[in-house]
């Protein structure tokens, strides 16, 4: 008997089945489409971690400052002015330690930061307090009083993001609980023209609540990781799918 191997080899051929080429072909291109919005979502964190440590290094921006129309966001400042406590925005669904909470945010009067002739005012964010277990009930906050220098990080809201509809779009009664918040909405629900970035409160500022403000929620590198996981899972089931629609294992064993 002829042992020569060459003999026994088996040619490669397809086995088409039409439910399994169906799946692929609508799961594959999903699996790759999302490996590569992590690769985005990666770059678009990198780019957001890079800002937010260039501006850190930047000397506080003062008054004169604000005045410019460059890039603050994430910059230290310092700003003198007058919170007004009485009209006050209670941000809602703000979780932390686990606990539901509030962000609270009112209103700082600056004088002489006027932009194209109208006075601004700057949205403060004095940080997170914990929510009552009775929900019609907003928690206490004491009022700061007087002329005041906040210390703090400008902010702008970043785009996208979930944003909770609540309904408002006026306020009739102070203070107020909305779902969401941004220095355009606020000029709205105070009727004042506010500047284009908030004022979150360091730590050791006059009137901080319970801050430690996050930049990302996730590093970039865990989305690479995530877009690396998709792939993979693309080409596990590009494999699987050549074997289920072949004779792959028994053409491998033969040769």
């Amino acid at each position: 008997m002829n042992q020569d191997p060459q003999f026994s080899r088996e040619n490669f051929e397809w086995q088409l089945n039409g439910k399994i080429i169906i799946f692929a072909l609508v799961l594959f291109p999903l699996l790759v489409l999302l490996g590569f919005w992590q690769l985005e979502r990666a770059e678009e964190k990198r780019s957001i971690v890079n800002e937010f440590r260039t501006n850190q290094q930047a000397a506080p921006a003062m008054l004169d400052d604000l005045l410019g129309g460059q890039n603050h966001q994430y910059r230290s400042a310092w700003l003198s002015g007058e919170l007004n406590g009485e009209r006050r925005v209670f941000l809602d669904n703000r979780v932390k330690y686990g606990r539901p909470g509030y962000e609270v945010l009112e209103a700082l009067s600056v004088p002489s930061l006027i932009i194209d002739g109208r006075p601004q005012r700057v949205l403060v964010n004095r940080g997170w307090i914990t929510a009552s277990l009775d929900r019609r009930e907003l928690p206490q906050v004491d009022s700061i009083a007087g002329q005041v220098q906040l210390r703090g990080v400008l902010y702008r809201n970043l785009r996208g993001g979930y944003r909770l509809d609540d309904g408002i779009t006026t306020v009739t009664e102070w203070p107020s609980r909305v779902g969401w918040v941004t220095v355009e909405r606020a000029a709205k629900l105070f009727g004042d023209d506010f500047y284009a970035y908030q004022l979150r409160l360091d730590a050791d500022s006059i009137g901080a609540l319970d801050t430690g403000w996050v930049t990302v929620a996730v590093q970039p590198e865990k989305h690479t990781g995530y877009a690396v996981q998709w792939f993979a899972m693309a080409a596990v089931l590009l494999l699987m799918t050549v074997i289920a629609n072949s004779n792959f294992s028994r053409w491998i064993k033969s040769n």
